[in-house]
């Protein structure tokens, strides 16, 4: 359902015939020092959604997941726990990865770094109204106002 525009060699690659998530790459080398977060690009951007193809009610979202021999050998895991990509955002995909461990952790261009899985998501009814506001950006674009102002 998803249409994905990607750098050459760095298309999305499901590893095994039954694998569940797609591997992403980075596209750029970095160090990552511990405790620090970074941005990881993937050369991986949404194009467009085949919404013929999304059942009713349903959104679609692409996550990102973290990889597990990274977690258990590296100590590297997602900064945000799964990363969740809105069908509507226009920029680059890139992976926010956190390092856990004592040592810095190295990354090459073409370093498999996460994984990245469709889904289809039910939104929930809410009393308030909903919004037909468009996205206008990347990372934090939708702002955290509403949510602060919302606390008792």
């Amino acid at each position: 359902m998803f249409k994905l525009r990607c750098e050459k060699g760095y298309e999305p690659v499901y590893m095994t015939q039954h694998s569940a998530g797609a591997d992403l790459k980075a596209t750029e080398a970095m160090t990552i020092p511990p405790g620090a977060v970074a941005a990881v690009p993937t050369g991986v951007f949404i194009s467009g959604v085949e919404w013929d193809k999304v059942p009713a009610g349903l959104i679609p979202e692409l996550q990102i997941r973290a990889r597990s021999g990274l977690a258990f050998k590296k100590r590297i895991m997602l900064a945000n726990g799964v990363g969740t990509i809105d069908a509507d955002y226009p920029e680059e995909i890139k992976v926010l990865l956190i390092n856990m461990g004592d040592q810095p952790f190295e990354i090459s261009a073409g370093d498999r770094i996460a994984q990245l899985v469709p889904a289809l998501v039910a939104r929930l009814e809410l009393a308030a109204a909903q919004t037909e506001k468009q996205r206008t950006g990347g990372f934090g674009s939708t702002g955290v106002e509403a949510a602060s102002k919302a606390r008792i």
